[in-house]
């Protein structure tokens, strides 16, 4: 028998995973396939009233406490199901299902999916970061609905999941449901000669570059940071460095842009740098996959004075 495909969707109430449920599960994708909806949360939309073609799908709602083994292996067992969607109450971790729930063996987890409602992230993320984090980090795929360019920052929006998760894959729609490309939006122009990008935006440039490599690669640009060496380069770059607020005051990190550049007695180690130069990546090994990481070939540097704001945040 073939593998059932699983598609874990989780966010806030109403923040639109039915209906992105209902629109998957009723595309030609999975025309003529069994499909099982299991929903644990009741919102403003009901499978009910949604238009499924034949087969329609089974719709199962339970409670997430409910959600267990032998739940698991009933609905495998009673529906044999070739595509299962799960709806996940969005106040409940992911954990408790991917860390307690054992499935069958023939199960495949096609996607993790975070639904958010771009018209009330910014409150929704100043006052539960920590639980959008914990969204970030078990899921694969973010979905930001009801998007609008005029007064929601896109590339501010990417930055908040990118920091916790670099690898999660982002789409933005907006209020028509159509998807908009972040890079019609972000706030310096890669088209100058040399893209000056002030050290509030260094971070999204940072995680942008790392999606983005035919964006980037070759472009020159202009960017601050602190001057940190290590020593495994012997003397052949030196990192831009910014301190980077995630998602709490524990999630503090640091964020390295590596410069290649052949290193003269009295650099100015600890100091803040404006360096220009072009992009380029090398590859590296991240969690036993192959990434294109972007690095400067420095063509100059200057000291400068420490940016009004140090901190990098995502919010």
């Amino acid at each position: 028998m073939e593998d059932c495909l699983v598609y874990f969707f989780t966010g806030f109430l109403d923040s639109g995973k039915t209906s992105l449920i209902g629109e998957w599960a009723g595309s030609d994708s999975f025309r003529g396939r069994k499909i099982v909806i299991l929903s644990t949360e009741d919102g403003d939309v009901e499978y009910d009233d949604l238009d499924f073609p034949d087969p329609s799908p089974v719709i199962i709602e339970k409670e997430t406490t409910e959600v267990n083994k032998d739940l698991m292996f009933t609905i495998e067992r009673e529906h044999k199901p070739d595509v299962l969607f799960i709806e996940w109450n969005g106040s409940v971790s992911p954990s408790k299902f991917f860390d307690e729930v054992d499935v069958p063996e023939r199960w495949a987890l096609a996607a993790a999916v975070v639904v958010i409602d771009a018209s009330t992230y910014s409150e929704y993320y100043r006052n539960m970061q920590t639980f959008f984090a914990d969204y970030y980090r078990f899921c694969d795929t973010a979905i930001f609905n009801r998007v609008d360019p005029e007064v929601n920052n896109i590339p501010k929006l990417r930055g908040s999941v990118k920091s916790v998760n670099p690898g999660v894959n982002l789409t933005f729609l907006d209020k028509s449901n159509s998807v908009l490309d972040i890079g019609n939006y972000l706030p310096y122009d890669l088209s100058q000669d040399i893209c000056e990008i002030t050290p509030d935006d260094f971070g999204l440039f940072w995680t942008d570059a790392l999606d983005n490599v035919a964006r980037y690669n070759g472009k020159k640009v202009k960017l601050t940071g602190q001057a940190v060496v290590f020593r495994e380069f012997r003397g052949k770059a030196f990192a831009l460095q910014r301190q980077a607020y995630t998602c709490c005051a524990a999630d503090m990190g640091q964020i390295h842009l590596l410069c290649f550049y052949n290193l003269k007695p009295g650099f100015p180690v600890g100091q803040w740098l404006k360096v220009t130069g072009t992009i380029r990546y090398f590859e590296d090994k991240q969690g036993g996959q192959k990434v294109d990481v972007p690095c400067l070939e420095v063509e100059d540097y200057a000291i400068t004075s420490k940016p009004e704001t140090e901190i990098i945040y995502f919010s």
